[in-house]
């Protein structure tokens, strides 16, 4: 090969060609058009001919000039130019790195791309390390091939944890020196990555390939009077303004604001009744795990009523006035009389100092409570001189205890710090909360404060003073709480309310709410929390797989987000756990300058090959000149009429000559580029595509079952399908397969605008598309729901189970039943009537089945059919089976059920050759 900085030609000796131009000119110029046919008119009508331009002797410069730029650009495109050749191929071994953490998830798709290229053009061995998704492997890298690692790098999706330099170190102690090493880095400084980069210098040489990711993440969230306050922590190369979302649980956008990323945080507007709905906050532009934040009782607005009806007089002296103004910002609260309140469906109720309640106000409250309400309540004068009752956590002594005033030590009154096992761990105590007066336990109370009453809920202490008297108490009372603030949430008895700290204690007890049944705190021995909702690395809302672990209750307070427990919602024993995929201490620094390691602003550029736009360029002014010429020889009198002149003159024998002469040049260019593109990689006849879903490890099941039956196609039919595809149905073309799959996922997810019409086009105009729900494997109810929010926006025929004798059963093989993965799986097609009507041959355009087969089709040998061992084949054999009848379903239509009409056919066929002729 010749190559000139970039540009290199891999037949140069065809550049001899070029030698041949000046005589090519010369006989151009020598060789005159034809010349021009004129009618000879009658004599008497000569003079009256105008004078017209005399026919060139010689043919124009500019057309010369452009015929020579057409043989110039044959030539050029039969020489074999390639843009970035390799001139020297590199044998040493290819080391990828790719950080599939969440930080990469803003720009996975071009970084993916990237990759695999790199992997293509690789001329030896290739492994692949993934800094996140390979925490889990063990062992050495595995040495794949160059199609093998692509594929690998275009299934992967981003995870929603970070990458892990530390653990991907420990990966490197096994391999070999002398590697070539590229790392597509999210630029972020991760813990470990300057030890990381140390130890890949040791192996090779590495090249760092920081793709702008511009990742975002939400550190905090709390809500406000007004809406919510975030924290927004902006990575490398991100906006500096970034959409921000609000969503329900079912991941539907309610509402969207435009901020800026600033240190101090950001506020989203929002109106009371939209954030009852609230279930995450997440980024728009930059869609990560690390983006969303979902909401737990700590943030969502619980409906809270406070029982004062009367305005206050003295507000300055009330304790509804501040325990009002404590709540106002952080939940829905409504002021009215107890009756009102009680019947309202709130999930908690205030009642400020008060006496001993009426008959009908008492049992209403308690009704509440047992239902499962949080009841709260602050001690005065009047609590005390009530008595006991099953609304107070425990009897009251008849007179408050003083414990500050002028004659007492410094530290009197003062909180305590927290328990750990109380809902108030974490909270700071400032100095100035300080309580002058405390309602005190009865004297015969103290002794058995935990002692299990007639509801068997023992008597809790959240909070104490420094000198160990109770300052909060709580008890359960049928499926709800009582919970008592030893003191006055006024100025009356304590100066806790101008501290700031009532503030925080109000919002942790009202975590307590049985509707949101999540507990600010865990007590060590509670039962282990099992996900009930997680995010995958793009921040969507997936059920769980069943191998990602419980949380222990002992563990949730230093727990970080891991493959095993990403980050979601845990619950279990009416405990729930919020895991963040953003910790409140996140750093996205970028990656500083590392010793040995280059940056490139390109992974590698690729060798691309001229020759076809040059030839193509080529034949085209060639045809331009062929046509150039007949007009100057005015064989196209009748352009306007679409047809030839008047004279019906055709093309002269020498220019059809040349015409094909020139396609079956440019056929054999291209057909040798064809060949050459077949001798590095095998094409089959068509491939089999699925639907991306997102979703990594689903991906890649979808294509370890595709690659099964397509094995199984090659070694049983006539089929030859190439490589398994994978697509994304708003960028992709989908009109080059006739047949598309499409695996749901565990989630109810809604399909995109622009994927549902493109898959919808897709069947409008032939494409047959397999819908597997996998629901045989889940309950009726969530079935449904994942099928119907998939469908959703798709125009879908009407469907039925197959039936009897339809072509599915006898495409290929004669079937009864369609088993996949599960043994009672069922197939749906359009109705008979409905296909019928249709323009599509009666060949149904969606078929929708439960069984999850590609499942089952992962499993298929690599070889001849197994199971005929006489007994019947198996159910992996069955499941082959029904894929292959789908797949011939698609390619050839109805041919089995038009069969029924041969003898028909051959008995008219037979009396038309009877007939004489």
């Amino acid at each position: 090969m010749f190559t000139l900085g970039p540009l290199g030609i891999t037949t140069p000796l065809a550049l001899l060609a070029l030698a041949a131009l000046p005589l090519i000119w010369l006989v151009i110029r020598a060789l005159p058009p034809a010349p021009r046919e004129q009618v000879f008119p009658p004599t008497a009508l000569l003079a009256k001919l105008p004078n017209t331009e005399e026919t060139p002797k010689k043919t124009p410069p500019w057309l010369a000039w452009f015929r020579m730029i057409a043989l110039s650009l044959l030539v050029l495109g039969f020489a074999g130019p390639v843009l970035n050749p390799i001139t020297t191929p590199d044998p040493r071994p290819l080391l990828i790195v790719l950080d599939d953490g969440w930080t990469s998830a803003p720009a996975w798709r071009a970084v993916t791309e990237e990759a695999a290229q790199t992997a293509r053009a690789a001329n030896g061995p290739v492994r692949l390390l993934l800094t996140a998704s390979g925490r889990g492997q063990s062992g050495p890298l595995e040495v794949l091939s160059p199609n093998q690692a692509a594929a690998r790098i275009l299934a992967a999706q981003p995870k929603p944890i970070l990458p892990n330099p530390v653990w991907a170190t420990k990966a490197l102690a096994s391999l070999p020196k002398g590697q070539r090493i590229l790392w597509f880095s999210d630029g972020v400084d991760h813990t470990g990555s300057k030890e990381f980069a140390s130890k890949l210098t040791e192996l090779g040489a590495v090249a760092l390939r920081s793709v702008p990711q511009g990742a975002v993440a939400i550190t905090r969230a709390a809500a406000t009077s007004e809406g919510y306050s975030l924290g927004l922590l902006a990575g490398p190369s991100t906006n500096r303004t970034q959409r921000l979302e609000v969503v329900n649980s079912r991941g539907q956008r309610l509402r969207e604001t435009t901020q800026p990323v600033v240190p101090t945080g950001v506020s989203f507007a929002l109106e009371s009744v939209i954030m009852r709905d609230v279930a995450a906050l997440r980024t728009a532009d930059a869609r990560s795990a690390g983006g969303v934040f979902l909401l737990d009782a700590f943030d969502r607005r619980v409906r809270t009523g406070l029982i004062a009806e009367r305005q206050d007089d003295q507000p300055l002296l009330s304790d509804a006035h501040y325990l009002e103004e404590a709540l106002k910002p952080s939940t829905d609260l409504t002021r009215a009389n107890l009756s009102r309140l009680a019947e309202a469906g709130l999930d908690a109720l205030i009642l400020p100092d008060a006496g001993e309640l009426a008959p009908q106000d008492q049992e209403a409250l308690e009704r509440f409570v047992r239902a499962g309400g949080l009841l709260i309540r602050t001690a005065g004068p009047k609590i005390l001189a009530a008595g006991p009752s099953p609304l107070i956590p425990a009897a009251l002594g008849p007179e408050p205890r003083t414990v500050r005033g002028s004659m007492t030590w410094d530290n009197a009154g003062k909180v305590a710090a927290f328990d750990r096992t109380s809902p108030f761990a974490g909270l700071p105590v400032p100095d100035d909360a300080r309580v002058t007066q405390v309602a005190v336990l009865a004297p015969e109370t103290g002794e058995a404060a935990s002692a299990p009453t007639r509801d068997n809920q023992a008597l809790q202490i959240w909070a104490r003073l420094s000198d160990g008297t109770p300052l909060v108490t709580a008890r359960g009372l049928g499926k709800g709480k009582v919970v008592l603030f030893h003191t006055t949430a006024g100025p009356a008895w304590s100066d806790v309310a101008f501290s700031g700290l009532q503030v925080a204690m109000l919002r942790r007890v009202l975590a307590q709410a049985a509707t949101s049944a999540i507990p600010a705190n865990f007590v060590a021995g509670t039962a282990p929390l099992k996900p009930v909702l997680v995010l995958d690395g793009f921040g969507a809302f997936r059920t769980p797989d069943p191998q990602i672990r419980p949380i222990r209750a002992e563990d949730v307070q230093t727990l970080r987000p891991s493959l095993d427990q990403p980050p979601g919602i845990y619950e279990g024993g009416g405990v729930r756990w919020i895991l963040q995929a953003a910790a409140p201490n996140l750093r996205l620094d970028p990656l500083p300058d590392l010793p040995k390691v280059e940056r490139v602003a390109q992974a590698e550029k690729q060798p691309q090959s001229l020759s076809g736009p040059l030839l193509g360029l080529g034949m085209v002014l060639l045809l331009a000149d062929m046509l150039i010429s007949l007009l100057l020889a005015q064989k196209f009198a009748g352009l306007k009429a679409l047809g030839w002149a008047r004279k019906k003159r055709q093309p002269s024998a020498t220019l059809i000559s040349l015409m094909l002469a020139s396609l079956m040049l440019f056929g054999g260019a291209q057909e040798a580029l064809a060949q050459k593109n077949k001798a590095s990689q095998r094409q089959g006849d068509l491939s089999l595509a699925y639907v991306k879903t997102g979703d990594g490890a689903q991906d890649l099941q979808t294509q370890r079952g595709l690659e099964g039956l397509s094995r199984a196609l090659r070694d049983r039919t006539s089929v030859e399908p190439g490589t398994v595809i994978g697509l994304d149905p708003a960028r992709d073309d989908l009109a080059l397969y006739p047949i598309l799959f499409w695996t749901l996922g565990d989630s109810v997810t809604e399909t995109r605008p622009e994927v549902a019409s493109a898959l919808d086009r897709y069947m409008k105009n032939g494409g047959v598309l397999f819908i597997d729900s996998r629901g045989a494997g889940r309950t009726p109810a969530m079935a449904r729901q994942i099928t119907r929010a998939a469908l959703r926006g798709i125009e879908a025929p009407p469907l039925a189970p197959v039936p009897s004798g339809h072509v599915l059963t006898k495409a290929f093989y004669i079937l009864q039943r369609f088993p996949g993965r599960y043994p009672d799986a069922r197939l749906w097609v359009e109705t008979e009537a409905s296909a019928a009507a249709s323009a599509n041959d009666g060949v149904s355009p969606l078929i929708l089945g439960d069984g999850d087969w590609v499942s089952a089709w992962a499993k298929a040998p690599n070889g001849l059919p197994q199971g005929f061992d006489g007994t019947g084949p198996s159910a992996n054999e069955v499941s082959l089976r029904v894929g292959i009848n789908v797949v011939l379903y698609a390619l050839t239509g109805n041919y089995k059920a038009d069969q029924v009409h041969a003898p028909a056919l051959l008995e008219r066929l037979g009396r038309r050759q009877e007939q004489p002729r």
